[in-house]
């Protein structure tokens, strides 16, 4: 067997993009059109992993007569955005992303994503809550298809160069600037410090240190604790968005999504039903945080199905089973057949049992309008960063701003970099980060794996950190992580492997996982008022007299300072108390 080589590779480029889905392809070749180099570091196989290929065909864009309905505009997209987001979101960052969405899907058309349009030629737009005008374009094979297709134009630009199986664990800094990232290269079992004049985190949330998630279980919030060590603010991590109709019954088929907003009246006009038969939802169909709060309350309240779930019930419908049928067969063909063939189970013919699962972050590392966090030289864009959905996500906003912020971080991203020096990094820098990566392969009196310990974290943070929280069970997570962090990280113990050495790459995901978990359960602690995805029961209301305003995280002595960052207003401002 090789010996493990101690030595870090160095390599230098322009621009680092961490993460290689649909914000990160995006970036790279926004700043790559600057004519700057870039390199693209992704976990596994660019286009091929993170949370875009998940993704189902909405994503939003004010098309007005271009689209389904001509009064629609990027002025009333900013406005559900501010009001959806419960008034939590900064508007320098929602602007960009309501002016250019139009743009932003104009190329993708260019790159080769194909689009539902209408027989005159305009987008086919659905209706989705929150939304004042159907404003959801329908991408044909849903984020599969843009995930792939951005990746493939991502490799037609020579000034950038795809690294596929890279594991990022450190953003490197030089005084208090980014000039790179210090990861595993799995292919060739050693650790590699890409140095770079400006550096974008692009890897996605951090979904999956919840139990049940619809995501890829890649999604461990890397991002969010390598920025927080760099010493960027973190906001708003309280506001995790729960989808509340995935699968939780039959085990074959857990964590498929099966579109809520289809119970609609424009499409099957049905609802979900809890244990006595009774429909759970209001009409019309009220929007993600206020749908899950429903039904999590009717599980919690003992009214769920066997499996702790409610019942998603389209038999009910008043129209036709076929017009139903040919509405999932239209709209969400793939997870409707997979259903069926994986479980048996004719939705249109049969109910599911369904519970809210961990979908989407909020919150992440705070930004600006141009994706700059607090740390100069350092960017970021995608489900990474925060502060602009604010304490709720409308349907098909997460696609655009993939697209939006991405070309708009990836741009200044470069601009920075033209400006920026040399990279350079000392070896006592190195040498730290080098030093938490390979104490994994020392002998352990009580060693654990790093696979259990993961599934530790996602049980502590699914049971306490769930739709509907309080201060008691928010501080016994607190303690059972950190006694994780202080315990069980420093006894992963990694059988000596030089390539692929996939128990190497679960030790160092842990490590940044605990970290992410106790910061998002410090925020939530630290709110104390109920608004959007984060409710705790002795504060159940929204209290916008104290609480209108980001709560943020950054590191201060080694450990978490909380203190709060005011919400920028630009064109809105709240409605009086």
């Amino acid at each position: 067997m090789k010996l493990l080589s101690f030595v870090v590779k160095e390599v230098k480029t322009d621009v680092v993009v961490v993460g290689g889905a649909g914000a990160g392809c995006r970036a790279a070749i926004a700043a790559a059109e600057e004519g700057v180099d870039v390199v693209i570091l992704d976990k596994g196989t660019v286009g091929r992993s993170g949370a875009t290929p998940c993704a189902l065909w909405s994503i939003q864009a004010p098309f007005g007569k271009m689209g389904t309905d001509s009064r629609d505009s990027p002025e009333q997209m900013f406005k559900d955005f501010v009001v959806g987001g419960r008034y939590l979101g900064d508007q320098n960052i929602l602007e960009v992303i309501a002016n250019t969405a139009c743009d932003r899907i104009l190329d993708l058309e260019r790159y080769g994503v194909k689009f539902k349009k209408t027989e005159d030629g305009r987008f086919y737009q659905t209706p989705m809550p929150g939304q004042t005008y159907p404003r959801s374009c329908f991408i044909i094979e849903n984020g599969h298809a843009l995930s792939t297709i951005l990746a493939k134009e991502a490799s037609r630009h020579r000034n950038i160069w795809i690294r596929n199986d890279f594991m990022s664990f450190t953003v490197l800094k030089k005084g208090n600037r980014a000039v790179g990232i210090l990861g595993l290269d799995m292919k060739e079992g050693e650790l590699e410090a890409i140095l770079a004049k400006a550096v974008v985190l692009a890897s996605g949330g951090y979904t999956s240190i919840w139990e049940f998630s619809d995501n890829p279980p890649t999604m461990t919030g890397d991002a969010v604790a390598m920025a927080y060590h760099a010493g960027a603010d973190i906001v708003d991590l309280e506001f995790n968005q729960f989808y509340g109709t995935d699968v939780l019954w039959p085990a074959s088929v857990r964590g498929v999504v099966v579109l809520y907003e289809l119970l609609a009246e424009p499409f099957t006009d049905a609802n979900v039903y809890n244990s006595e038969g009774k429909p759970v939802f209001p009409k019309p169909l009220p929007i993600r945080d206020e749908a899950v709060r429903i039904m999590y309350k009717e599980i919690m309240e003992g009214r769920g199905t066997p499996h702790g779930g409610l019942w998603y019930d389209v038999t009910k419908s008043p129209k036709p089973k076929e017009e139903v049928r040919r509405i999932y067969e239209e709209m969400t063909p793939k997870h409707y057949h997979f259903i069926k063939n994986a479980a048996g189970i004719d939705l249109v013919e049969d109910p599911l049992e369904v519970a809210p699962a961990s979908h989407y972050q909020c919150g992440g590392v705070y930004i600006n309008e141009r994706g700059e966090t607090t740390v100069p030289g350092l960017f970021a864009c995608g489900e990474c960063s925060g502060n602009y959905m604010g304490a709720n996500r409308l349907a098909g906003s997460a696609l655009a701003d993939t697209q939006t912020m991405g070309a708009q971080t990836g741009k200044h991203a470069a601009l920075a970099a033209k400006k920026a020096p040399k990279p350079t990094i000392g070896p006592r820098v190195l040498g730290k980060g080098r030093d938490v990566a390979y104490a994994f392969f020392k002998k352990k009196r009580t060693p654990v794996s790093a696979q259990n310990v993961k599934e530790r974290i996602r049980k502590v943070v699914g049971e306490y950190v769930a739709p509907i929280r309080n201060a008691k069970g928010l501080t016994t997570a607190l303690r059972e992580l950190r006694k994780i962090k202080s315990k069980l990280i420093p006894n992963i113990a990694v059988p000596v492997g030089v390539k692929y050495n996939l128990e190497w790459v679960d030790a160092l995901e842990a490590n940044l996982m605990v970290d992410t978990a106790e910061l998002t359960v410090g925020c939530a602690l630290f709110r104390t008022e109920s608004r959007g995805h984060h409710f705790r029961l002795e504060y159940p209301e929204t209290n916008d007299r104290e609480w209108l305003k980001h709560t943020a995280v950054r590191m201060r002595g080694g450990k978490p300072f909380y203190f709060t960052r005011p919400v920028i207003f630009t064109k809105m401002p709240p409605p009086r108390a």
